[in-house]
């Protein structure tokens, strides 16, 4: 029993032996002529099963030795030409993770996945030529869709052995796996670079810019690339968005789906701001609109430059900054209107109108009151004698100072010539003396004179002027005196033909100032004062001699405050003697051989500054009433009873703001009263009425006092 059960063990046991033996080998059954196969293998030697196929089909094989496997199973029941069970064979590879890499002159190697791709692979231009398990290289040109955006796309199809680049330059991929799976791709690549998808597409903005639009969705694909999304163009989606900021309209090219949520996108975004942009025009109350648009154009250059300083470095990004600037902003002075055409996208036209805001406001008025007080003093004396003695036949002999009134020689040749139409005797006491002989004849003559005379002078010029704060104003009061800068004549017998070159320039007193108001009460002036005028005596000169006095300078005055600006305090003493020599030094004797003249003049000249700041609209009407009644109340003088009356006929109206009523400015009450008085005159007089204006004028007003109505009002 026992030995019986452990035969049927042992035959099990081989049984069972002999089974798996049977299963490890390949099983390959040929049929038919012998050109078909029908593959069947169970768990074989990789090596077996390569040793079989090159017996099939007839190729050459060099079989890596890192390729190893003995778990290879084949399934087949259908035939198999030669071709078949290749391609059969190289998908068992693949499986495996090996691969066949002809080698040249019929020799394939067998070697592993991951060294294929650097292994001499095939390159082919069409896939579907080769058996789809064969491991090649295609290059794949596209012609429409940029190959950085297929990458991502194709990346995941590709095997870790294959092997998938592409080149930008030649927009192409290079892609090295089986030819089957470079098919499908290929497929792929077909279907997504599509050129009838890629259309343009014009949308036009109604409130936003163009390239602030375009910059929006830039910044939307980048947060979309930050977010997880490797797309190139993110929310754009391949398209490509152009800004025309010409017409301000966006140019869209990409496939129908990407511009189908694109757009929508656009428009939802082209809504009106909060902040006012594009075009706007901007009136200006107290600015100059050609002043304020070139000082807008320059801070909206540089504030382009600031905010865009970060996007670049060197020349080109400045010149784009500048080129930027240019293009987005353009502001326009309209001089007839005094306004500003300013187009400009919103952030920048806020910026803009908050300029204008500060500048353009109404600035403060300043009275510039200046007093040139200049006290002249000239006190004067002379004492001289002059003689003379002898006779025509045996010569006359003088003793003369001709510089003194009238000389003694002048005398004596009126006598001589009896016509004394050309004598002059001046000013002060002039006395002479003389005798003459039996025949008339002088023999001897004395002449003596004595001045004493003095000068006082009070010259008060008090010009004023209104202008506006920082803004240059001069007032000019005298004459435009002619100078002689040429002559030119001909000698000779040629044609004569004389003339004179003159220049005209301004004599008499000039002020320009510009007051800057520093602080509430505090302006700054920067002053220049001219004063001059032409000299009465020219002495040797051949022109006009005119005296200069000018003053430059800059102060700081507070508001209504008199101020010294400079002055000049000139004392001038004179004193000539003339005499005759030894004689003019007898003393007592010899001051009667003496002219002597002395001359002192004493000039202070001081130039005084009152700023008045008109901040307000009531102080200006002020200071108008102020002047005014000062102009009027030069029509009044009083009489010797004490009395106020009017010197003048026809007043001036009693306020500043009735001179401008469409009339002459004459006072109502004179109007009427001359009106009754040519009346009365008409109608005592029984003439007819006349038309047009009255000479009459001297019977129509009271001579003496104006009627009270007229009298200048306190307001």
């Amino acid at each position: 029993m026992k030995s019986a059960l452990k035969t049927i063990i042992a035959v099990v046991a081989l049984s069972l032996t002999l089974s798996v033996h049977a299963q490890e080998q390949a099983s390959v059954e040929a049929t038919g002529d012998g050109k078909t196969w029908t593959v069947n293998i169970r768990n074989a030697d990789i090596q077996a099963f390569i040793n079989q196929v090159a017996q099939m089909t007839g190729k050459n094989f060099v079989v890596d030795p890192r390729v190893r496997a003995r778990d290879v199973t084949v399934i087949s029941n259908q035939p198999l030409t030669a071709d078949e069970v290749y391609e059969l064979f190289l998908s068992v590879l693949q499986v495996h993770g090996y691969a066949a890499v002809p080698a040249g002159n019929g020799v394939i190697k067998i070697v592993t996945n991951t060294t294929a791709k650097q292994s001499n692979l095939p390159l082919t231009q069409n896939a579907g030529s080769v058996d789809g398990e064969e491991l090649i290289t295609q290059v794949i040109t596209v012609d429409n869709s940029p190959v950085e955006e297929l990458v991502p796309v194709l990346r995941p199809l590709v095997p870790q052995y294959g092997h998938l680049a592409a080149v930008g330059s030649a927009n192409a991929l290079i892609i090295s796996d089986h030819a089957d799976n470079i098919q499908r791709m290929r497929a792929i690549i077909g279907s997504l670079d599509n050129a009838e998808s890629d259309e343009l597409e014009i949308v036009q903005l109604q409130h936003a810019f163009a390239g602030n639009m375009v910059a929006l969705l830039e910044e939307l694909t980048k947060a979309d690339a930050a977010g997880g999304n490797n797309r190139r163009r993110g929310l754009q989606g391949g398209a490509t968005v152009i800004a025309d900021e010409r017409t301000n309209r966006l140019i869209v090219k990409g496939d129908r789906g990407t511009r189908a949520r694109l757009i929508p996108l656009i428009r939802q975004l082209d809504t009106p701001s909060s902040a006012a942009g594009g075009v706007q025009v901007v009136r200006l109350s107290h600015g100059d609109a050609e002043q304020m648009a070139e000082l807008l154009k320059n801070f909206a250059a540089g504030a382009s430059a600031v905010r865009q300083g970060g996007e670049g470095s060197g020349g080109a990004a400045a010149a784009r900054t500048v080129s930027d600037a240019d293009a987005r902003v353009s502001i326009q002075a309209d001089t007839s209107l005094n306004a500003l055409v300013i187009r400009a996208e919103p952030e920048m036209m806020k910026e803009l109108q908050s300029v204008i805001s500060q500048l353009d406001v109404r600035r403060a008025q300043i009275l510039i009151e200046a007093a040139i007080v200049e006290v002249t003093g000239d006190k004067a004396s002379s004492l001289g004698f002059q003689y003379v003695a002898g006779d025509l036949n045996n010569g006359i002999g003088a003793v003369n100072f001709g510089g003194d009134g009238v000389s003694i020689n002048s005398l004596l040749q009126a006598v001589i010539t009896e016509d004394p139409s050309n004598i002059s005797l001046g000013d002060g006491i002039t006395a002479g003396i003389g005798e003459t002989d039996a025949d008339g004849d002088i023999e001897w003559g004395a002449l003596i004179q004595a001045l004493a005379s003095t000068t006082n002078t009070n010259l008060l010029s008090t010009p004023s002027i209104l202008t506006l704060d920082n803004q240059e104003a001069s007032i000019i009061v005298g004459e435009n005196v002619p100078f002689v800068t040429g002559q030119a004549s001909s000698t000779g017998s040629g044609v004569s033909n004389p003339f004179t070159t003159i220049q005209r320039e301004d004599v008499g007193l000039t002020l320009k100032v510009t007051p800057h108001v520093a602080g509430l009460d505090t302006v700054r002036l920067e002053l220049e004062q001219e004063t001059s005028a032409v000299k009465d005596s020219i002495g040797e000169a051949v022109d006009i001699v005119t005296t200069k006095r000018k003053l430059t300078t800059t102060v700081l005055a507070d508001d209504g405050e008199t101020i010294a600006l400079g002055g000049l305090i000139n004392d001038d003493v004179q004193e000539t003697v003339r005499k005759v020599p030894l004689l003019g030094d007898i003393p007592l004797l010899g001051v009667l051989f003496r002219s002597t003249s002395k001359q002192h003049i004493k000039r202070n000249l001081m130039v005084f500054i009152k700023p008045t700041v008109l901040a307000s609209n009531d102080r200006l009407v002020d200071m108008t009433r102020e002047k005014y009644m000062g102009v009027t109340a030069m029509q009044f003088r009083v009489n010797d009873d004490g009395e106020l009356v009017r010197e003048v006929k026809f007043p001036l109206p009693t306020r500043a703001d009735r001179l401008f009523q469409g009339r002459s400015p004459v006072s109502d009450d004179y109007r009427r009263a001359y009106e009754a008085e040519q009346s009365k005159s008409v109608e005592d007089s029984a003439a007819p009425p006349t038309s047009g204006p009255v000479t009459d004028t001297d019977s129509a007003l009271p001579e003496r006092e104006a009627p009270a109505a007229s009298r200048p009002e306190e307001e």
